[in-house]
């Protein structure tokens, strides 16, 4: 079952001159995403998988999904983990 991962919609952010700056709810610490960090972002207001994302990333920056999904996977993990994205399980 692949999971999928959108933000929260508890999580605060917002886009400032190309950064994205996201506030998780458990913390006081900013999260600054810049470049393909603040893209990835973006592309989220939707739920997606990893496979999905890295498509879609792919396109936007001329390159393989294949080179691009390691590099995302564990970022989605690390922002699930601090609570600014949702893991959506399929059944």
């Amino acid at each position: 079952m692949p999971v999928r991962y959108r933000r929260a919609s508890r999580t605060v952010w917002r886009n400032a001159h190309g950064t994205v700056l996201v506030l998780p709810t458990e913390s006081n610490d900013v999260l600054a995403l810049i470049g393909t960090g603040a893209q990835l972002w973006q592309l989220l207001s939707e739920p997606l998988t990893v496979d999905q994302a890295a498509r879609q990333l792919a396109e936007v920056y001329d390159r393989s999904p294949e080179v691009i999904t390691p590099d995302i996977a564990p970022v989605l993990d690390d922002l699930a983990t601090r609570g600014v994205l949702d893991r959506l399980v399929s059944a």
